[in-house]
C-alpha cells in the first residue's frame, strides 16, 4: 500500500513538472488588434509571454507564444 502511494505521488510530481515546461503555444486573434492578442496571451499564459512568430489566416492572425514564469 505504501509502495502504491509513493509511486502515485512520484508520478503526479513528474506530470506537474512536465506540464510547467516552457513550450510554444498558439492563439488566434483578429488581424491588427494587438489589444486582443495581449488579452488572450495574458489569459492563456497567466502572466508574462513572448511572441515568437505570427502568421496571417484570412481575417485572423495566429501567434506562437512562449509563456514565461
Amino acid at each position: 500500500m505504501l509502495k502504491n502511494i509513493l509511486f502515485s505521488s512520484t508520478l503526479l510530481f513528474l506530470l506537474i513538472l512536465s506540464g510547467c515546461a516552457s513550450e510554444s503555444q498558439y492563439i488566434f486573434y483578429n488581424k491588427g488588434v494587438s489589444e486582443q492578442l495581449k488579452e488572450r496571451a495574458l489569459r492563456y499564459c497567466h502572466g508574462d509571454f513572448k511572441v515568437l512568430q505570427e502568421e496571417d489566416f484570412g481575417p485572423y492572425t495566429r501567434a506562437r507564444l512562449e509563456c514565461r514564469e
